[in-house]
């Protein structure tokens, strides 16, 4: 007991002691009310109020969106309901939803669209993304007591969830198939207890760990690393296990190695540094809570051990507020989803829990910041004790006397204005759901002095299109908020959306794009010179009808053939032979890949015999320099055979000949030209067409 109280009065101690220590920012509380467990006033849906505000939630799943807004779904409220805060007005809209509990989830068809579609009631720690084009991603966790492994989509313009992937039924299994190598059938198995998801610049979605279902198994702690492709609507097992409760492997702490991996475990943190590398820090298995820091090369495909210790339940270091230093770092904890990264790459962590494993897990409100440059930790705000009290202060008033209260599950975002913004969570004693909203405003004082990150500009489409074609392009800029885009010489020529779409060249040549991508910090701009290439035109085409036969201009690469309106199987030559009176067009597709059309309407068929082309017809020797032989079993000793010779445009040659068919009958083409020639063969009311050259 008197050891106890020691260390009582020791951080009592530290508490007042930090509290004088300087100034490292204001906390700010800015709606929602203090007490939490309160239900949701909802407004009129879709339409923003002061007055709105989502029911007191732990483990909301959360996202923002590219215009800066902060968007909520389910989590422990066992709501179905989709909510978006717009921190410029301090509004919340009641989006989507129904406003009921334990909503199923309405799957509707995979991989289509549906405004009645929803991924209903879920829980427990659900990763979410948001990928370039700025759609809200989510997958899994759980509903009805099952692990779900199911992917969701959601367009915010068209206000429809898509499910995108995965089971609709049951808690199953993973298939991980080869690792690194993508493949349809590849997902992983059905969990909970991950927030540890990223959008990487190339717009792949990827999730590490939680508790669920490996490949097999009854169930356990997880550490694989998935990739998803969507463009290609498929996963890739890139690093961990696929089986549960593995044990990783920590290697040299600040080496990398193929090796490396952390151990299974529930997860949540999710920064992402200016080099593109995936972060997290501790979380919690069976053993207890980590303070473990690692590090994920995604160009290498490699985990590297950054900091803290491999043991569970430490205590961390806590030598004082606003002191950059190798030797901080924050105690062990899980539920510790509110990690984001600021507009200077640095890493922001507060609050969750000490320990899962003793009643209401130690209740945490510290405040750090994590510098990925220096590894050097900051605890900037917040105490080193169990169920911190709050102190509210006034709505919408700043005072560096105001606490926000220690709880876990909380969401954070990082705003615009570049500041830090808490949301909801459980606060002691458990379960106290809350929907307070609260802001951080940094002191560069505490923090030091750091260039903001304007936005890193990124932009692809394909290089090189056909004259006459309108194309899309996808903004991979990283951290703006605002775009403007020039594209001399299309139409439209400029475009303030996020992914201009349909934009038209119609002249061959080469052109220019530029980018302008503004944030708070300010704007950076990207040109990119002769980027577009247009092809120029194809050669025209056109049709001339001899008998029943069509031809096409020669010289394209690729003929494809139409009958009213509709392909015609395998009629791929430059020539077809109508067999039915209609209207016919012809493709042609140059070497570039362009096309040009040409129609012919009203023709009669019927005019000549069908062709029999290369049908028991043998021309020898083929190529020719003089003379050649006909060979045909099908033609009758001594009936009369007509013969034509035309040239690859069509035009006739050797005008018709009547000849009488013996077992070898010789063409004398001696006058012809070098070059390429159709010989044409009318006999027994068929006609056969073989192509020789002459040399």
């Amino acid at each position: 007991m008197k050891k106890k109280l020691l260390v009582f009065i020791f951080q009592l101690t530290l508490l007042q002691f930090y509290s004088s220590f300087g100034q490292s920012g204001e906390w700010t509380w800015l709606s929602g009310d203090s007490i939490g467990g309160s239900g949701a006033v909802y407004g009129i849906q879709g339409v923003p109020s002061v007055n709105n505000h989502p029911p007191g939630g732990y483990e909301y799943i959360e996202w923002k969106d590219k215009q800066g807004n902060f968007w909520v779904h389910s989590g422990w409220i066992f709501y179905a309901d989709l909510w978006k805060y717009n921190p410029a007005t301090n509004e919340w809209t009641w989006v989507k939803g129904n406003g009921l509990m334990n909503q199923a989830p309405v799957y509707g068809t995979q991989g289509v669209p549906s405004i009645t579609n929803s991924p209903g009631s879920r829980v427990s720690g659900i990763p979410t993304w948001v990928d370039t084009t700025g759609n809200l991603w989510l997958f899994g966790g759980s509903y009805a007591n099952m692990y779900k492994n199911d992917l969701w989509k959601y367009d915010i313009a068209t206000n429809e969830w898509t499910w995108m992937k995965g089971d609709s039924t049951g808690s199953p299994y993973g298939v991980h198939g080869t690792m690194g190598v993508p493949s349809p059938l590849n997902v992983p198995g059905g969990r909970q207890e991950t927030s540890s998801a990223w959008t990487d610049i190339s717009n792949n979605l990827w999730l590490f760990g939680g508790a669920g279902l490996g490949d097999i198994g009854g169930g356990g702690y997880l550490n694989d690393l998935m990739k998803y492709d969507i463009s290609t609507n498929e996963w890739t097992w890139m690093n961990g296990s696929a089986s549960e409760n593995d044990t990783g492997n920590y290697g040299m702490k600040g080496v990398s190695s193929p090796a490396n991996k952390p151990s299974a475990r529930w997860t949540y943190s999710k920064w992402h540094d200016r080099l593109g590398n995936l972060w997290i820090l501790g979380g919690s298995n069976n053993l207890g809570t980590l303070n473990d820091l690692w590090k994920f090369d995604v160009g290498i495909n490699e985990w590297t051990w950054i900091s803290g210790p491999k043991t569970f339940m430490d205590f961390g270091m806590y030598q004082g507020y606003c002191a950059f230093d190798t030797i901080n770092i924050p105690r062990a904890r899980f539920e510790n989803r509110s990690a984001v990264t600021d507009n200077c790459g640095r890493f922001w962590l507060f609050g969750g829990f000490m320990n899962n494993n003793v009643p209401n897990m130690g209740f945490l409100n510290d405040l750090w910041v994590f510098d990925p440059t220096t590894l050097q930790w900051n605890w900037v705000s917040g105490t080193n004790v169990n169920a911190q009290m709050g102190s509210y202060g006034t709505k919408g008033v700043s005072s560096p006397a105001n606490i926000i209260p220690s709880r876990g599950g909380a969401d954070a975002w990082w705003g615009n204005d570049n500041r830090l913004y808490i949301f909801g969570g459980t606060r002691y004693p458990w379960p106290s759901y809350m929907f307070d909203l609260w802001v951080f405003t940094p002191d560069s004082n505490c923090l030091g002095y750091c260039t903001p990150q304007t936005p890193v500009v990124m932009f692809n489409r394909r290089h090189h299109i056909c004259p006459g074609t309108c194309t899309d392009f996808t903004n991979l800029t990283l951290q703006a908020t605002s775009y403007i885009w020039y594209f001399p010489g299309a139409t439209p020529d400029t475009s303030t959306d996020i992914n201009p779409q349909s934009i038209c060249y119609n002249t061959p040549g080469t052109y220019s794009v530029t980018l302008i991508a503004t944030n708070a910090a300010g704007s950076n701009t990207l040109t990119l010179n002769n980027y577009i290439t247009v092809y120029p035109q194809p050669s025209p085409q056109g049709i001339i009808q001899s008998g029943d036969t069509l031809f096409a201009n020669q010289g394209a690469t690729t003929y494809q053939w139409y009958f009213n309106g509709n392909i015609i199987s395998g009629a791929t030559d430059y020539f077809y032979v109508a067999t039915q009176s209609g209207d016919y067009n012809v493709v042609a597709t140059d070497a570039n890949g362009c096309e040009v059309e040409a129609v012919i309407n009203n023709v009669i068929a019927g005019l000549t015999p069908a062709i029999y082309k290369d049908e028991g017809v043998v021309l020898f020797p083929n190529p020719v320099h003089d003379e050649f032989t006909i060979q045909n079993a099908q033609f009758t000793m001594g009936a009369a055979i007509q013969i034509s010779i035309y040239d690859m445009l069509g035009e006739l040659v050797v005008p018709p000949q009547t000849l009488i068919f013996k077992p070898e009958t010789s063409i004398d083409v001696s006058d012809l030209a070098k070059g390429m020639y159709w010989l044409e063969i009318n006999s027994g009311g068929k006609m056969y067409r073989n192509k020789f050259v002459k040399q």
